[in-house]
C-alpha cells in the first residue's frame, strides 16, 4: 500500500507519497482530484479535522490534542460544526457555530472551511474503497518522530524550518532531496516551505506507522453524526 500525506495550500492540496519509484509529489486543485491523481491502494495522513461537530455530536479530540503539544497547543485550532462548513456566508457560518457550539469562528478556521468541505464530502460520498484518508497533525508528528520531544521551534522562522527538515532528513535522506525539489518546482504563492514541512512529515509518519504501528488519539464520542470515526493519527518511533 502507499503512504503519503497531504497538507492545505495556495494552490489546492500538496499531496506527497512514496512508491516503489521513490517519492513523489503533485499540487491538486481539490481533495476530488486524488482518485485520478493516484490509482493504486493507498492511506493518507491529512492535516484537516475529520468527524465534524453537530446537533447530535460535540467533537472533543482538541482537548487532547492541545494536551500532547503543551506550549505549541495554538498549533491547534477548534474545527467548526458540519452546519457551519456548509454554509456559505461567512456571517451565517460564523452565526451557525455559535449556534451549535457557543463560540463563533475564527479568521484561520474560516480562511480553510472550504477545504474542510472539501474533505467531509469526500469521505462522506466517494464510493473508493482503495484510498483511505486518516486526519493527523504535523507539530504531533513531529513530537513523535523526535522521540517524543515536542518541537518548539516556529516553522515562519528559518531555526524551525532547519531543525524540522533535518529531522525529516535523518530519518530518510531522500525526504531533503524532495523538500528542495518542491522548493524548486514551484511558487511561494502557490506552496510555502511550511506546506513541504507538513506533508512530507505525514508521509513519513504514515510510513512508519505502516512498517510498525499506527497510533490514534481518540475522541471520547469516538463517531460523529455521519459514522465518521474522530481520531488522529500518529507513529511513534
Amino acid at each position: 500500500m502507499i503512504a503519503g500525506g497531504i497538507d492545505g495550500c495556495k494552490a489546492g492540496w500538496l499531496l506527497i507519497w512514496k512508491d516503489q519509484q521513490g517519492y513523489q509529489y503533485s499540487l491538486l486543485d481539490r481533495i476530488d482530484d486524488l482518485e485520478h491523481c493516484v490509482k493504486n491502494a493507498a492511506r493518507f495522513f491529512i492535516d484537516i479535522p475529520i468527524g465534524l461537530s453537530s446537533e447530535k455530536f460535540y467533537r472533543s479530540i482538541e482537548v487532547k490534542l492541545r494536551k500532547e503539544l503543551k506550549s505549541r497547543s495554538a498549533t491547534i485550532f477548534n474545527a467548526p460544526c458540519r452546519a457551519a462548513v456548509y454554509e456559505v456566508d461567512k456571517k451565517k457560518a460564523k452565526e451557525l457555530n455559535k449556534r451549535i457550539l457557543g463560540k463563533s469562528l475564527s479568521e484561520q478556521t474560516l480562511n480553510i472551511k472550504d477545504k474542510i468541505l472539501e474533505t467531509d464530502r469526500y469521505i462522506i460520498t466517494s464510493k473508493s474503497t482503495s484510498i483511505q484518508l486518516l486526519e493527523s497533525h504535523p507539530e504531533i508528528c513531529f513530537k513523535y518522530l523526535n522521540q517524543g520531544q515536542i518541537l518548539l521551534s516556529k516553522k515562519s522562522q528559518k531555526e524551525g524550518v532547519e531543525q524540522r527538515l533535518d529531522l525529516l532528513a535523518r530519518l530518510d535522506p531522500e525526504a531533503k532531496i524532495l523538500y528542495e525539489r518542491i522548493f524548486a518546482e514551484t511558487k511561494r504563492n502557490q506552496v510555502k516551505r511550511d506546506d513541504i514541512l507538513d506533508a512530507l512529515c505525514l508521509c513519513l509518519a504514515n510510513q512508519i506507522g505502516l512498517k510498525t504501528q499506527t497510533h490514534f488519539i481518540t475522541d471520547e464520542n469516538q463517531v460523529d453524526a455521519q459514522g465518521i470515526p474522530v481520531k488522529l493519527a500518529y507513529a511513534r518511533l
